[in-house]
């Protein structure tokens, strides 16, 4: 009988100490022992300066060659019998004396220098006139010896170029640093703890 229960008592201390066993595992495997890593994509903004392109508009100094142009006579003149004396002056250096006439009778058209001498003249009814004048003082004459008192049209004028100062504009490019949000993007690793029993069951 002694024999049995020894035996019996054995059994119960090996049964016990399998349940301990598995106990003490079980609670092992649920302590946090076992390290993982994992890795995350993390979005981020940063400032940053940049160059940025804008327009200005800048003044200049410049010099443009003008014609201009004085009109000493336009209009419809009288024909007289010592003529239609028109006086005019060249003031200009480099001038240019342009015009023309129109009669209903044929006459002389004549540019004379203040010494009276002749230094151009034409015949007909019409005529344009085109002709470099140094400085001076002149006189245009027309003259008819048929018939006076019709409307003679007479147009002078002196024509010449002058250099003026200009203020322009022009488009100038420059640049200035501006702030800008950039988006950026970084790896996060992440170190969490797990049991044994979730890194088996998971």
């Amino acid at each position: 009988m002694k024999f049995l229960e020894d035996k019996s008592d054995k059994w119960k201390l090996f049964v016990g100490g399998i349940i301990a066993a598995f106990v003490l595992i079980a609670i092992v495997f649920a302590l946090p022992l076992k390290v993982i890593s994992t890795e995350t994509i993390e979005t981020y903004y940063v400032t940053e300066m940049r160059q940025e392109a804008y327009s200005v508009s800048e003044p200049y100094v410049t010099e443009e060659v003008h014609e201009k142009t004085e009109v000493f006579a336009d209009g419809f003149y009288k024909v007289i019998p010592s003529g239609i004396i028109i006086p005019f002056n060249i003031d200009k250096p480099d001038a240019q004396l342009v015009g023309k006439f129109e009669n209903p009778i044929p006459g002389s058209f004549a540019i004379i220098t203040s010494a009276n001498r002749i230094l151009w003249e034409t015949l007909g009814s019409r005529s344009d006139i085109d002709l470099p004048l140094s400085q001076g003082k002149y006189r245009a004459r027309f003259r008819e010896n048929v018939m006076w008192g019709e409307d003679c049209y007479i147009y002078l004028a002196m024509k010449w170029t002058e250099a003026q100062e200009v203020t322009k504009y022009k488009e100038i490019t420059k640049y200035r640093e501006v702030p800008v949000q950039v988006e950026k993007q970084r790896t996060i690793v992440k170190q969490d703890r797990i049991s044994i029993w979730k890194q088996i069951f998971d």
